[in-house]
């Protein structure tokens, strides 16, 4: 029995020193790991500091790219870079949020250019209208969206959308149909002089009337623009022939069967007065 006792307490021995040694290696292992990412931590560390302090990588140039509406001095003072600091440590994402609330910004990439310059370029929207909201002008752009109210030093000589809002609400079809027929008349090359464009009244029942600056009105009605002002060339001819394209005239080409044509009795301007510089325009 002592034997066998003797036996069953050495071989408990031996296990406690074979686990006693495995426990040794793995805290020798774990102390080795941790060592090792103290030392990494370090080197990193240490290596960051030596980055952000390198005067090499400190900012000393920003270069402005896109400006037309907005000057290269407006879009710095946006970025609000108040310091030199190192171009590594920048913020960009906080920097172009901040160029972005300017309502003529669409879009703004801020980027580094190693090893001392920050390069900004924006793409700033194209005002190609005023949209009447009300008792306010709002420059609206390419694409039908109001982006700013008409402020003094903006753009003003514009074409003029007006009865496109109704109680704050616009007609988005009357809308994107008006800014249809501006960017066609931009572009074509084979239709009637008729001046520029003044004014662009939107109605929901009579759909939308052309004015010009020297006072032709033409009205459209809902759809076929195209065709109806290529119609419109042996018409103007024929009353250039007859001495009758002087003066304010209606040219009602909303019927595609017939063109009918009356002079205009105008007593004056009856849209709301415009800014200084606006284009003049009349009510029908």
């Amino acid at each position: 029995m002592r034997k066998r006792f003797r036996l069953k307490l050495d071989a408990r021995r031996n296990r406690l020193k074979r686990r006693a040694g495995d426990w040794m290696r793995e805290i020798g292992q774990m102390t080795l790991l941790m060592g090792a990412i103290a030392a990494v931590t370090a080197i990193l560390l240490t290596g960051f500091d030596w980055v952000v302090r390198n005067p090499h990588l400190t900012l000393r140039e920003t270069d402005v790219r896109g400006c037309k509406e907005l000057t290269e001095k407006e879009v710095l003072s946006l970025a609000a870079i108040r310091s030199t600091p190192n171009l590594l440590t920048l913020n960009l994402d906080a920097i172009a949020q901040r160029i972005r609330s300017n309502p003529w910004i669409r879009e703004v990439f801020v980027g580094r250019e190693f090893p001392d310059r920050l390069v900004i370029v924006i793409r700033e929207r194209k005002a190609v209208a005023l949209l009447q909201i009300g008792d306010d002008f709002h420059l609206l752009d390419t694409e039908g969206s109001p982006f700013k109210r008409l402020e003094p030093g903006d753009e003003a000589n514009l074409p003029v959308l007006t009865g496109l809002v109704r109680e704050g609400k616009a007609n988005e079809a009357l809308l994107k149909q008006s800014l249809a027929l501006l960017n066609y008349l931009a572009g074509a090359k084979d239709i009637p002089a008729i001046g520029a464009v003044s004014e662009i009244h939107g109605n929901e029942t009579f759909g939308i009337s052309l004015i010009t600056d020297t006072g032709l009105c033409l009205k459209f009605g809902f759809d076929g623009y195209e065709g109806k002002i290529k119609r419109l060339t042996p018409v103007m001819a024929d009353l250039d022939r007859k001495n009758l394209t002087a003066g304010f005239l209606l040219i009602d080409l909303s019927d595609p069967t017939k063109v009918n044509v009356q002079r205009r009795n105008i007593q004056g301007p009856a849209t709301p007065p415009k800014p200084a510089g606006t284009a003049k325009g009349y009510r029908m």
